[in-house]
């Protein structure tokens, strides 16, 4: 691990509810800091509650630049760091202003509370020539960080997966975990040929309190993988394992699953699966460097290892980290 030196001023957070978020809060907490959160006014009780028993201060806004809380929120605070986006967007809402809109927003927050430092996590596979619109917006977003004349870090994780503590939990394996417990079997696009390099939300949380409170990564953009590259049969094999049950893999053409995800688009709130989502799972998911360890400092988990933190006890309820099994 990275030696952690004391920073002045509070880390804020955003999209502190979620997956990701909530692992970072406890980290940066246990590490002794303070940080303060920014969640939707509408978050769930259970959210906040795991939040508020971290020690950690809540502020309840959306992310407008024009927002009191917001200021609240950022005053005199020495980073900020962006975690809100979604792979799966609701009806009617657009991943260009899911990331490039709300990264504006908190760019000019920042700017006008005088944060110095952003931190943002985005996704590996991010470019300006990408085949998924998610890869191309979040590319968008990192380029409003890099000309903004703030300080930053951002950071490109590969597939996040295990569960350390709070209420959340990777959308996309937490999908494979209820269709393995349910269905007879599990249906992959292409057979799950396409390989990634999954990392730990743990060994994540690490990174981005090293990249938040130190200056390792100032001005880099780092991707972050696990130990292990694997196709994603491979992975879901592991993950039926890790579940002590094995279910038969059936493959799906990519070109009839695109054909479905149009229809869901046209009438689910949140579409079980989009056409963009298909296109990313007929690409590999791997760093061309792995950032984890050489810039971090950061041991990669592998696969067997992170999956192992389902099997634990999660102590959310208390604000703890889970028992490793």
């Amino acid at each position: 691990m990275v030696d952690i030196t004391p920073v002045n001023g509070a880390i804020v957070v955003d999209g502190a509810t979620g997956y990701v978020g909530n692992h970072l809060v406890l980290a940066l907490v246990k590490s002794g800091f303070t940080v303060r959160c920014i969640v939707r006014p509408e978050a769930r009780t259970v959210d906040r509650q795991f939040l508020e028993k971290t020690g950690a201060r809540l502020f309840a806004t959306n992310l407008e630049s024009n927002s009191p809380v917001l200021a609240e929120a950022l005053a005199g605070a020495s980073c900020a760091v962006h975690l809100i986006g979604s792979i799966a967007p609701r009806k009617g809402e657009r991943l260009e202003d899911l990331h490039g809109g709300q990264t504006s927003e908190l760019l000019a927050g920042c700017g006008k509370a005088g944060v110095r430092k952003v931190v943002l996590l985005t996704a590996l596979g991010s470019a300006a020539d990408a085949a998924s619109t998610y890869h191309k917006t979040k590319f968008q977003s990192e380029q409003l960080v890099v000309k903004s004349g703030l300080q930053y870090v951002i950071v490109r994780p590969s597939l996040i997966i295990g569960r350390e503590a709070g209420n959340r939990d990777s959308k996309l394996v937490a999908r494979y975990r209820k269709m393995i417990e349910e269905k007879s079997g599990v249906p992959l696009i292409n057979g799950g040929a396409n390989k990634l390099q999954p990392v730990f939300v743990g060994d994540l949380a690490a990174a981005l309190v090293s990249a938040a409170t130190t200056a390792v990564a100032d001005g880099k953009t780092v991707e972050i993988g696990g130990a292990d590259i694997l196709t994603m049969k491979e992975f879901v094999e592991l993950l039926m394992d890790s579940m002590n049950t094995r279910k038969p893999i059936r493959s799906i053409p990519a070109g009839l699953v695109s054909l479905a995800a149009g229809a869901l688009e046209m009438f689910q709130p949140v579409p079980l699966v989009s056409r963009d989502q298909v296109r990313l799972a007929c690409q590999d998911n791997i760093c061309h460097e792995n950032g984890l360890h050489s810039v971090f400092n950061v041991r990669p988990r592998s696969v067997k290892e992170a999956l192992l933190s389902y099997n634990a006890n999660v102590g959310a309820e208390r604000g703890q980290p889970a028992r490793q099994a």
